[in-house]
């Protein structure tokens, strides 16, 4: 383990101290977690453009069409006006 000594901003500073008073910590504590975070963050790889393009394809594979409604469903205003006039008519008293 090494031994940091290094400046903050007083709006830094103020901003541990109150996170630290909150939760009844010690400000070192609140920074040292605070940074630790941050470098945890930064070390996180990033991804190409490609490999974000294959984990958006890879969602929508597992998950586009996952729900069935028991029925067809598209752009048929004549389907969706019953479907609306049902519900607003509907006093959902019938269920429980």
């Amino acid at each position: 383990m090494k031994t940091l000594t290094f400046q903050v901003t007083d709006e830094l500073y103020e901003a541990f101290q109150q996170i630290a008073a909150k939760n009844g910590r010690m400000v070192e504590e609140v920074a040292l977690e605070w940074l630790a975070k941050r470098a945890a963050q930064r070390r996180r790889p990033q991804l190409t453009e490609e490999e974000r393009q294959a984990a958006r394809e890879r969602f929508r594979r597992r998950h586009a069409g996952a729900v069935n409604l028991g029925y067809a469903t598209g752009a048929d205003n004549e389907s969706i006006d019953a479907d609306l006039a049902r519900e607003y008519g509907s006093t959902h008293e019938e269920e429980g």
